[in-house]
């Protein structure tokens, strides 16, 4: 299952815990419906990767995969500090689009 050790795995589970655990307040925060849509594919392309992840025992250390990963580091930090506050929605659905894309492309290139 899910070793806690690897830290491909552990970014990106990060990554859908951050979404999934504030997914409601996130939600109410939304002010449009256009933005609710938004937050839910975003909380299930998470879900997604993170699923990936674990099925594919991402292991792979190669140096375009670091660098993702501690992109996924800084980006992770930055919604955990943004969801303190939910201040501005649009901002933060930018960043979180930002962590499920880089948490997809080191799915993509752990599996490759």
């Amino acid at each position: 299952m899910c070793d806690n050790t690897n830290t491909n795995l552990s970014e990106i589970k990060r990554t859908y815990d951050l979404i999934n655990i504030n997914f409601d307040a996130a939600y109410q925060k939304c002010d449009t419906d256009a933005q609710r849509k938004q937050l839910v594919a975003l909380r299930d392309s998470a879900r997604d990767a993170f699923w990936k992840s674990i099925a594919a025992n991402l292991s792979d250390n190669h140096v375009l995969i670091e660098k993702s990963l501690n992109d996924l580091k800084t980006t992770n930090d930055k919604i955990q500090d943004a969801v303190k506050s939910l201040k501005d929605i649009s901002a933060f659905l930018n960043m979180v689009t930002q962590g499920v894309t880089l948490a997809a492309a080191v799915v993509t290139l752990a599996a490759a």
